[in-house]
């Protein structure tokens, strides 16, 4: 019994000073090489951060790092627009020459997107995506000319092309013929500046109702679209009104802009595009100068012959 509990006493003692051992204190006898190799990596990172700190700004401004057109991938424009958009967003932003890839992403990618957005025939800027070593895609989204605003000034008539939003656009990437060719908005006064959208209600009005008109614009053979001088009175909210002209001379009364037809008390442009429609596919098309002089669609269809016509030609024979 005394040998047994020697035993188990000495182990006992053993045990407890490999406890004691591996306790903080213990720690730090039994391996204090271990910890200089800690605190030499933790000085080592020290340094190196610092060092980085100092000579990163260096690094990002050597020419293998730096942004360059031949760098730079965007979407391909589409065929309306003629000028180098890359070129001069790269120019008038300064871009070239001072943007690094190593720069902080966020902030490079922030003045990317700002720097393309400007410009007037981008809607916006969809993705950017950076590709090793020194190379950004940007996908774009392009603006559609979709009508023309008629504008006169002291040298005349000119036809601006604006967006369904009612952006002006860079008329210089159109010929005279192409601006001629859109959809035509008349009765405005005033112009914004190329990139801004229209300070005019009537304006938008008439690209939303070119835009609602768009697949059958050609179909009806319409022209133009004249805006109201004034909007009506004792209203809370202006509501303009519109009317089109056909290739034969015939006038539509169209009414208020596509989406005001409640605050007007007519029917939906839905239902006045149906009506068109209908008329012209009974009674022929509205280019013909035998035509009716107008039609009214706001509510109850009315049409107006041309009487006068008529009775110019009978008295002729």
């Amino acid at each position: 019994m005394s040998t047994h509990g020697g035993v188990m006493m000495a182990r006992q003692s053993s045990s407890s000073k490999l406890v004691a051992a591996s306790g903080p204190t213990g720690w730090f006898k039994l391996r204090p090489r271990v910890w200089m190799l800690l605190l030499l990596l933790i000085a080592l990172g020290v340094a190196a951060h610092f060092a980085w700190r100092h000579s990163a700004p260096v690094i990002a401004r050597h020419p293998q790092y730096l942004l360059t057109a031949e760098g730079i991938h965007i979407t391909p424009p589409p065929p309306w627009i003629r000028s180098d958009i890359k070129m001069r967003v790269l120019r008038d932003a300064g871009l070239i020459g001072t943007v690094s890839l190593l720069d902080d992403w966020d902030s490079l990618a922030r003045r990317v997107k700002n720097a393309f957005e400007f410009h007037p025939w981008v809607a916006s800027v969809e993705r950017i995506t950076k590709r090793p070593p020194t190379s950004l895609e940007i996908e774009l989204k392009y603006r559609r000319p979709l009508a023309a605003v008629e504008s006169g000034d002291a040298n005349g008539v000119t036809f601006l092309p604006i967006d369904e939003q009612g952006v002006r656009l860079p008329e210089a990437d159109l010929t005279d013929a192409e601006r001629r060719y859109l959809p035509r908005i008349s009765g405005v006064t005033g112009r914004p500046l190329v990139g801004d959208v229209w300070p005019d209600q009537r304006v938008i009005g008439g690209a939303k109702l070119v835009e609602a008109l768009a697949d059958t614009w050609r179909q009806l053979k319409l022209v133009e679209i004249i805006a109201a001088q004034r909007p009506p009175l004792n209203e809370a909210e202006p509501v303009y009104t519109f009317e089109m002209v056909t290739t034969g001379g015939t006038r539509i009364v169209w009414g208020a802009a596509p989406g005001q037809e409640r605050s007007a008390g007519e029917l939906s442009c839905d239902e006045k595009r149906k009506r068109l429609l209908d008329y012209s596919n009974q009674h022929g098309h509205l280019d013909s100068i035998d035509g009716p002089a107008s039609i009214d669609v706001r509510s109850d269809l009315l049409v107006t012959p041309r009487t006068a016509r008529r009775k110019a030609s009978a008295a002729t024979k």
